[in-house]
């Protein structure tokens, strides 16, 4: 299998090889012929394509590990709201206090919306942290949830979701300032 980068390199020498022969089809010609003419702006519309390739370079490289990134965050948000589904269904099956809904729902819906966000090549680090710290706070919202941890960790809980929710706002302004 090619990788990413020898593929790149590639088509990057490919892009140079035909600039070069269109510059050497120019050279066939003298200036004033009207074929140099035709030749001439057929090697600036192919310069400007391997300009525009070689701007495209940085994020082509990057694809593979943003790829990964986002399977990490997409199915680690996706898990993260089944748990939380779970754990809702467990306080009913247990016959819990209602009053963990108001730490339960919350930390659904949040987990339910943080599944749709979008990993571009720029943040897909930021957000692949904040799915691994998502995954410590679900932890510990179980563990509360169930009565296996003190409610005292629920402070814990709230500055973790602080985290995880700088990591992902970071990144989304970030996207957005550019």
């Amino acid at each position: 299998m090619v990788s990413t980068e020898q593929q790149i390199e590639r088509q990057f020498a490919q892009f140079q090889q035909k600039v070069d022969a269109c510059r050497t089809e120019v050279l066939k010609h003298p200036v004033s012929d009207d074929q140099f003419a035709v030749e001439y702006a057929r090697l600036v519309n192919l310069t400007e394509e391997l300009v525009e390739y070689e701007k495209t370079i940085p994020e082509r490289l990057a694809e593979p590990e943003r790829r990964r990134s986002e399977r990490i965050v997409v199915w680690s948000w996706r898990g993260q709201a089944v748990v939380g589904a779970g754990l809702i269904s467990l306080l009913f099956l247990l016959d819990r206090s209602w009053w963990w809904l108001v730490v339960l729902v919350p930390h659904f819906v949040g987990t339910v919306a943080g599944s749709f966000q979008k990993v571009d090549a720029e943040q897909h680090r930021d957000r692949r942290f904040g799915a691994i710290g998502l995954h410590v706070v679900s932890l510990l919202v179980a563990l509360i949830s169930l009565s296996i941890l003190s409610p005292w960790f629920l402070f814990a809980v709230a500055v973790g979701w602080m985290i995880v929710g700088g990591a992902s706002m970071e990144a989304g302004e970030r996207g957005a300032q550019r």
